[in-house]
């Protein structure tokens, strides 16, 4: 197993785009040793967290994200809500050599490291590391642009099949995403800075979610020796029969434990 495997492109809506890189996560004898995963989105999504659930908000934050038109799903990682549509990118990356001992603050900062270069690259952002005051999803590893708005964060699932670090760029933040991150926020019951939200676009509006997708397929290729390929038919087919019931959030760990691929 000494494979790398790059794919970009969308695989479906919100459920199958977050049901993937957990079937992913899971499978066994993968043959590769990593896959890096990059895409635009193509629904309008509001990735809760496990520790979101805890909340006694939930409810009401799932019924704020279902008026608002997207779509509630449990990711896998950890972290705290965030919502995105197709002004964003994602970056799905798994290490199939990853145990619990290499997890933590070293992987987080050396994707923040690697991340904030490219975000630099691509024109005038002031791309910073570090946390902003009342930001969303709160992290030490978040990306800021002058020390005030937050416009990537990450989060990390480490299993006995190795780890899954997913990051989520803004680029175009629409006012829905911004509205159904301040209102849903606001249901959990965490702190809100209303003007810590922000995409690329913001300081830099020439540049697109699409461009920003190819600059970062392009600097995981280079940086990790990477080989272009494709999805797995068979997880991409099983990922796509996962479907929300339309009323409570989808919970990607349960769908997976319950239909798990075959070896």
């Amino acid at each position: 197993m000494t494979s790398r495997l790059l794919v970009s492109g969308s695989t479906g809506g919100a459920v199958t785009e977050l049901v993937i890189p957990a079937l992913l996560l899971r499978t066994p004898n993968a043959a590769w040793s990593q896959l890096v995963h990059i895409y635009v989105p193509q629904s309008p999504t509001v990735a809760f967290s496990g520790r979101d659930l805890r909340s006694p908000g939930i409810t009401k934050a799932t019924e704020l994200a279902l008026e608002a038109g997207f779509e509630p799903v449990v990711r896998s990682p950890g972290g705290r809500m965030v919502a995105y549509d197709s002004g964003a990118v994602v970056i799905d990356h798994l290490d199939a050599t990853t145990d619990i001992r290499q997890a933590g603050r070293s992987t987080f900062a050396a994707n923040a490291d690697s991340h904030v270069r490219v975000l630099r690259e691509l024109g005038d952002v002031d791309a910073r590391i570090g946390e902003v005051d009342g930001e969303y999803c709160p992290g030490e590893f978040s990306i800021n642009v002058e020390g005030d708005t937050k416009v990537v964060g990450s989060a990390q699932r480490v299993t006995a099949t190795g780890s899954l670090f997913s990051t989520v760029v803004q680029v175009a933040v629409s006012d829905r995403v911004r509205a159904v991150i301040t209102d849903v926020s606001e249901a959990l019951g965490y702190d809100l800075r209303q003007s810590s939200i922000a995409g690329l676009a913001d300081y830099a509006p020439a540049l697109t979610a699409d461009e920003v997708a190819a600059a970062f397929v392009t600097d995981y290729r280079d940086r990790l020796d990477m080989t272009d390929g494709q999805l797995p038919a068979e997880i991409v087919a099983h990922a796509s029969t996962a479907t929300p019931d339309g009323t409570s959030p989808f919970h990607v760990d349960d769908w997976t434990r319950a239909h798990p691929v075959l070896a």
